[in-house]
């Protein structure tokens, strides 16, 4: 097996205190994963301490996970059957692995997909008599399968990134037009182009729908019609024997992308929500709201204070820019489940950069009291363009010539806290001059700490957590997970 690592390194730190029941594990940029319980005195280092608050009660984690995608599923099919085997033991094994429990999948095409598709193609099939996901057959449904036979407890919920294009107003999967491919790679990438990439969507001038409109068509007759399509949605992936246990009504639908998108407004949406929120009801399932990638806080108001279904939604979903609202939507709402629904994707060049700013994400929802995380790629080609001429980061890359993996930085990332922060978690406060950390109490007691060092100078940490104190090594530019 060609496993190649990247050039980063996690080292696991050492431990050393009066309780020697602790394990560090430290990533730096050139040197992956490693694992240390003992304190090395010798190594040099300024002195940090942070106290870990247990009586502290933040938010309970429900779970991490990554997103499944077709351009994911083909990427992995290129492995040979024991590195395929491999991998999804690393991501979804609940012991020795990832231990992803809650992931997220696309309710026809993303941008993400080989192509568009939707569930019904069929123009005025308001009944969904041709409703079918056969397409799905192909491709996501093997990967989720895949997923369950290393964890059966895995959770899916999913979104659509785009109605069945009949209808939306402009008739058309996107909002926008693509014209032609994006320009040559940035610097310290590749750039893989296959066969199926997109170079024009074939949307006129007169199609082009913006943010803040409504591009699904308001009509009361197609709004019954978009919400018994979910419930067959739900219906068909149960037969698979794949339980879809939440939705959301629409990924980033403020978004006019030149991929499957759709945009809303938010009393457009809150009115399709009266459909849907009974249409789930009958099927078990929850409802969120969101995808929300705008920081505006008014757009989630307006569907949360609904007095027909506001009390009827579970949770709000954040991206992208949507980070920002999230605090006070927490605040607001603290009853309602916070989830990060996509860790912004970057440009594809997988860099130290890229992981050290996908910490700064983690921390930002992790600290406003995010119960659900979930990354987007889960692997793709090195160096892949999307469909619709996107390069993304990923947690694993593939070589489409050689068929040979490699974890990238952002695969420790999430490594780092869903290995160890296990569903049922509770989110604990911290003091101390080690103020990039934070800390959770595990269902079985034990207590995780992440922690960044971020200046360039190497630390000796001091962590007190009640009666146990430990001291550990910090190497400088590094990101670490202590587990007492």
């Amino acid at each position: 097996m060609r496993h190649r690592l990247l050039s980063a390194a996690f080292i696991l730190l050492a431990v050393s205190c009066t309780d020697r029941s602790f394990t560090v594990y430290t990533t730096t940029e050139d040197n992956p994963w490693a694992e240390a319980s003992s304190f090395d005195k010798t190594l040099p280092g300024n002195e940090a301490d942070l106290v870990v608050d247990l009586s502290a009660t933040g938010q309970e984690v429900q779970g991490f996970g990554v997103c499944f995608s077709e351009l994911s599923h083909r990427a992995l099919s290129k492995l040979s059957p024991a590195d395929y085997d491999k991998v999804m033991t690393d991501l979804f094994a609940p012991d020795g692995g990832m231990g992803f429990t809650i992931c997220r999948m696309p309710i026809g095409s993303s941008d993400f997909a080989l192509k568009y598709y939707s569930f019904d193609d069929t123009p005025g099939d308001l009944a969904m008599e041709h409703f079918s996901v056969d397409n799905d057959r192909q491709t996501l449904i093997p990967l989720i399968k895949s997923a369950l036979e290393k964890n059966p407890d895995l959770k899916v919920w999913g979104s659509p990134w785009c109605p069945p294009q009949w209808m939306k107003v402009n008739g058309h999967y996107a909002s926008r037009p693509l014209r032609a491919r994006m320009a040559g790679p940035m610097p310290g990438r590749r750039r893989l182009e296959l066969d199926n990439l997109v170079r024009d969507n074939g949307l006129a001038d007169n199609q082009i729908m913006h943010e803040g409109e409504d591009s699904f068509i308001q009509d009361e007759d197609y709004f019954k019609a978009y919400a018994l399509y979910f419930q067959k949605y739900v219906k068909a992936y149960r037969q698979e024997g794949i339980d879809i246990f939440m939705v959301m009504p629409q990924n980033e639908f403020n978004s006019d992308q030149n991929f499957p998108s759709c945009t809303w407004t938010a009393q457009g949406i809150t009115d399709f929500l009266h459909y849907l929120v009974p249409a789930m009801k009958e099927e078990g399932v929850d409802v969120y709201f969101g995808t929300m990638e705008r920081p505006n806080r008014a757009l989630v108001d307006t569907v949360l204070t609904d007095p027909l279904i506001g009390k009827d939604i579970k949770g709000v979903a954040f991206q992208w820019a949507g980070k920002d609202a999230l605090p006070l939507i927490h605040d607001s709402y603290p009853e309602l489940t916070m989830v990060m629904s996509e860790q912004q994707c970057f440009y594809g060049a997988n860099s130290w950069k890229d992981f050290m700013d996908a910490w700064d994400l983690l921390k930002h929802n992790m600290d406003n009291g995010v119960a659900i995380y979930d990354y987007w790629n889960l692997a793709l080609f090195d160096g892949e363009v999307s469909t619709w001429g996107w390069q993304q980061n990923s947690l694993i890359s593939v070589d489409y010539q050689t068929g040979s993996y490699k974890y990238n930085y952002e695969f420790y990332e999430m490594k780092h806290i869903s290995r160890y922060v296990r569903p049922g978690a509770v989110y604990l406060g911290t003091s101390g001059s080690m103020e990039d950390s934070m800390a959770f109490r595990n269902p079985d007691g034990s207590i995780v700490v992440l922690a960044a060092e971020k200046t360039g100078t190497p630390l000796v940490l001091t962590i007190k957590a009640g009666k146990k104190t430990v001291k550990v090594n910090i190497p400088a530019n590094s990101v670490s997970t202590i587990v007492i």
